[in-house]
């Protein structure tokens, strides 16, 4: 298991989410900005997931950090504001947003198997787009408990299980195109969704999800992102993302995005 966790933090350290999308130096202000700038627009659903309004004063972890555009806005609103990664690359990202931007981050470089918070310290904790890159993900499930208080949030996002891609778009690409024959199903995942060198990620559906939170209350669950060009080769993308996100994504997107609150 030290072997997969170490490859992890390798390809994560070599690639910090969301780096390879903004030709700007990572660590400068300008790349933040401009980084901040896709990534609203690229995912218009997210800050309504979040809803930072409910946040306001309270104490909140984020699990997963990327280049931290959902972190520098929580840190606007919340009492306390920390952020966990296992990946030493994320996190000097983010230092460096703190820098910029004098956030007042509590970052913490740790695995989320084993969170370096009190137990019932936090009103929320937030992970979108990590918890399917981590192999004991019950654990960290179990962690993420233990630090919410009682009746605490968790909003999350976890690789779906029953998207177009998974069910549909691998199958037929393992079948019939050169680049993706010989490579088993999970093969696809890691390098479709990550890129090719990624060693490890997952997809869940809503019962396996609800299964792995089996101390918490689902309150939600929704679909979200989509790929035109998955259905539609060479001409996806000639239809506006905000149409096959408000269509397909709703149904069968690649994210499946739930909150849960802590019972205790």
């Amino acid at each position: 298991m030290a072997k997969i966790y170490s490859q992890i933090k390798s390809f994560w350290d070599s690639q910090p989410c969301g780096t390879a999308h903004i030709n700007l130096p990572p660590h400068s202000e300008e790349y933040f900005i401009e980084f901040d700038k896709f990534f609203e627009s690229f995912y218009p659903y997210y800050l309504p997931f979040l809803n930072l309004e409910s946040m306001r004063d309270k104490r909140v972890l984020e699990i997963g950090l990327g280049s931290g555009f959902s972190l520098h806005r929580i840190a606007e609103v919340a009492a306390a504001c920390y952020g966990l990664d296992l990946s030493g690359g994320t996190m000097a990202l983010n230092q460096a947003r703190d820098r910029h931007f004098k956030l007042g981050l509590n970052l913490v470089q740790a695995s989320a198997t084993n969170i370096p918070l009190a137990d019932n310290s936090l009103d929320f904790v937030v992970s979108v787009g990590c918890l399917h890159h981590i192999p004991d993900i019950q654990k960290a499930v179990d962690e993420i408990h233990r630090v919410l208080k009682p009746n605490g949030i968790f909003k999350g996002m976890v690789y779906n299980r029953h998207s177009y891609r998974y069910h549909v778009y691998i199958p037929v690409a393992r079948r019939f195109s050169a680049g993706w024959k010989g490579k088993t199903s999970q093969d696809c995942v890691n390098q479709m969704y990550d890129g090719s060198d990624n060693p490890y990620g997952m997809v869940y559906s809503r019962r396996q999800v609800a299964a792995m939170f089996r101390r918490f209350e689902i309150t939600s669950f929704q679909t979200q992102n989509f790929v035109g060009e998955e259905v539609l080769p060479r001409y996806g993308y000639r239809i506006p993302r905000n149409v096959w996100l408000k269509t397909l994504g709703k149904i069968v997107g690649l994210d499946l995005y739930f909150s849960a609150r802590a019972r205790k």
